[in-house]
């Protein structure tokens, strides 16, 4: 539709019409099989609201939503097709690994390609819109939504962000199989206190602008359909009521032109914040900061009518709200097409399948290596643990994924051909543990250790341990205050472990984890996370060599919980620790455990090694505002192709605030065959150096910087010094 028509179509709707559009209601109200993906309220909505709404989540299948979009376009006064949303967080049908993972790929192309898989087979469905990707910088593994996010560096999120957005919303097929991209949680809910769900979020103004902020600042140039306000308060406002953080940063400062929705209910939360005091103040709030869509709340639904009526709330910002509504669903073509895209592409594809496979290949993260992988399938291997057998290989967010799509290890094994034995061990679960994560106990969930088990593991045997977290216990809603594996597990891998040393473990999590005691006993620890519809066939493929691990540490892993949150880019301190005063009591330490977590960001091991020449870095140009080169060699000096990713950080020499030890400002993946060498050249504008001087104004002048190259956090060489 051409924008003079839109705006005549705006002009004729009544006020109704257009607060309809700002209202999002479940797709329960007409399908009892759709997904809730939060707390529904008391109050009855009136049935006139219900086919005046503009959106509709959490329903999905072809047929119905066609039957419901026809419908509903024949009763409204405007005949204005409803826009389908739905959280396809990774993946619709064919589930890829969680966004964590896909961080870990250090493959920005594979996850744009993985999210234009899930936008076809959402859109056969009648999915338009996807509340992904989520871009909150998260450090913290008690956080159950860290799963979610692309790890705890602002840069990488900012980077896969922008990827997962442009797979969405490019229609490359000609098919119109695109969804609109919803970048959230905007902003900081990846800093909630001590890592509890929905908590308070306290950091400093420049911790928040500069590593909170930037990741959403780098995506919304791949100019999202929505951005999705937080559940919680920064600088103690709610998002919901900040009309300075939607309005002057989001819309003014970043320049997006999107729909601002809010979370499941995070209106009407503001009077449960206590920052309204009732519904009615919440939608007056609210829509004043520039909340287009009430997702799933009381407030604007019964209270926006009577605001406008009163003049509390003025016509001009209603016809702005819908307005940008109305422009989402032309752009996506729902005024000339409202059925665009079902049924044009096929589910579970061969095609979404091996970009399953590929992304949990590289996902998956080798961190120790004894001399024992890859296996070699002619030598028997006893494979043991509860997910040897377990289709549940996707995660909590896989609201659409299910497990009858799954291959399990054990069929993967028997179709590679390996020698292997695969027994059952022990059950995922205490009894204990089902109650607090509210899990449905059955005997095999609950199974102890069985004895009959462990006594076919001899002295001599290679044995495979699968363990993990169960599904329920990551995603939102799934704070931990421990981080170890569950109690019959780890039963299970200490008797493996008093057997045999040649012990290989594989971990399924949503999280990062307490490893400690499993890389102590392990000779291998492969770390898998939650890998998707095609996680047992990448197990398998990497831990036989036909596949070589190349997937680096989004998150570091914790030496234990006490450490968290734990990065790489905390700020730098005075009384510094280091080797060399071991045993100074008097310097930043902990007294009972390292500095440094168990494994640090951007670490990974492979089958083959990898050699990176000293990097150089200069400025290019004779111009002031010439941008910074950085330039390197990798040469693969081993005996198996494989891929390394190069990793340029920055840090501040000297500044009047205390700035970062380092920060991740480019990286690159490289895959070379054996002897296989190429150059890693990377070119940084100087606005990337910027930062929050001691008067908050930003700033890159008279400071020097020092470049470094290398393939992890804790695995850098400089590459020169620079001064602007």
């Amino acid at each position: 539709m051409k924008k003079e028509s839109l705006q005549q179509l705006l002009s004729e709707m009544s006020l109704r019409e257009k607060i309809g559009q700002m209202i999002q209601i479940t797709g329960a109200c007409f399908d009892e099989e759709a997904v809730l993906t939060g707390e529904t309220g008391k109050e009855q909505l009136p049935e006139e609201a219900v086919w005046l709404a503009g959106s509709v989540l959490g329903m999905i299948g072809a047929d119905k939503i066609r039957k419901l979009q026809k419908t509903y376009m024949k009763r409204h006064p405007h005949h204005i097709p409803l826009v389908f949303m739905a959280d396809v967080i990774h993946g619709c049908r064919t589930i890829f690994p969680i966004p964590l993972a896909q961080a870990c790929s250090f493959h920005p192309q594979l996850v744009r390609e993985a999210a234009a898989a899930a936008a076809a087979e959402a859109s056969s469905e009648g999915i338009r819109a996807s509340f992904s990707p989520m871009t909150d910088v998260s450090k913290d593994a008690r956080w159950g939504r860290i799963m979610e996010s692309f790890g705890e560096d602002p840069y990488v999120n900012g980077v896969m962000g922008t990827a997962m957005l442009e797979g969405y919303q490019e229609d490359r097929s000609g098919k119109q199989t695109q969804i609109a991209g919803c970048l959230k949680h905007f902003a900081g809910y990846g800093a909630v206190s001590a890592g509890r769900e929905y908590n308070d979020v306290e950091i400093s103004q420049r911790t928040f602008l500069e590593q909170y902020l930037k990741p959403f600042r780098m995506a919304v140039k791949a100019k999202p359909a929505m951005v999705m306000t937080a559940f919680t308060a920064a600088d103690r406002k709610p998002v919901s009521a900040d009309g300075h953080l939607l309005g002057d940063i989001l819309r003014g400062q970043l320049g997006f032109e999107g729909t601002v929705i809010s979370d499941w209910g995070s209106v009407g939360q503001l009077e449960e914040q206590r920052t309204a005091e009732n519904q009615k103040e919440a939608a007056r709030l609210a829509v004043t900061a520039g909340v287009d869509i009430d997702m799933m709340s009381p407030a604007y639904v019964f209270w926006l009518e009577k605001l406008v009526q009163e003049g509390t709330v003025s016509m001009e910002q209603i016809d702005a709200c819908a307005w940008r509504i109305l422009e989402m669903k032309n752009r996506l073509g729902l005024f000339e097409h409202p059925y665009a895209g079902i049924g044009k592409s096929r589910i579970l594809s061969e095609e979404s399948a091996h970009t399953a496979f590929e992304l949990a290949c590289e996902s998956c993260v080798l961190l120790k290596n004894q001399d024992i992988l890859p296996l070699d399938k002619n030598r028997k291997t006893l494979w043991a643990g509860p997910y040897v057998n377990s289709p549940e290989l996707l995660s909590r967010w896989a609201i659409f994924g299910r497990h009858s799509d799954v291959t399990v290890i054990r069929d993967e094994l028997k179709k590679s051909g390996a020698d292997a034995e695969c027994l059952q061990g022990c059950g995922m679960l205490s009894k204990e543990e089902c109650r607090m994560w509210q899990v449905q106990e059955t005997p095999e969930i609950t199974q102890g250790v069985r004895l009959e088990d462990i006594s076919k593991i001899g002295r001599g045997d290679t044995v495979v341990l699968v363990l993990g977290e169960h599904e329920s216990q990551s995603g939102e809603a799934a704070s931990r205050a421990f981080l170890e594996l569950p109690v019959r597990q780890m039963q299970l891998f200490e008797m493996a472990a008093e057997r045999t040393e040649n012990l290989i473990t594989v971990i399924i999590t949503g999280r990062p984890l307490d490893l400690r005691r499993i890389t102590e006993k392990s000779r291998a620890v492969l770390l898998a996370w939650r890998p998707g519809t095609m996680g047992a066939r990448a197990i398998v493929s990497l831990l036989y060599g036909s596949k070589n691990p190349s997937g680096k540490l989004a998150a570091c892993m914790p030496y234990c919980v006490g450490q968290e949150p734990v990065s790489y880019w905390d700020m730098t301190t005075g009384h510094v620790m280091s080797q060399k005063e071991i045993h100074n009591r008097y310097r930043s330490r902990y007294m009972d455990i390292p500095n440094e977590p168990l494994y640090s960001f951007g670490y990974g091991l492979s089958y083959t090694q990898f050699e990176i020449s000293s990097p150089s870095a200069w400025r290019e140009g004779e111009r002031q505002d010439g941008n910074v080169s950085v330039c390197c060699r990798v040469k693969n000096t081993g005996q198996k192709a494989g891929a390394e990713v190069v990793q340029c950080y920055v840090r501040t020499l000297c500044a009047r605030i205390v700035r970062p030890a380092k920060e991740l400002i480019r990286f690159e993946k490289v895959f070379l065959e054996p002897g296989g060498e190429t150059e890693v050249r990377f070119s940084i504008s100087l606005e990337e150096f910027m930062y929050y001087d001691e008067n908050m104004q930003l700033t890159n002048q008279n400071t020097p910087f020092e470049i470094l190259v290398g393939n992890s956090s804790a695995c850098v060489q400089p590459a020169g010094r620079l001064i602007f």
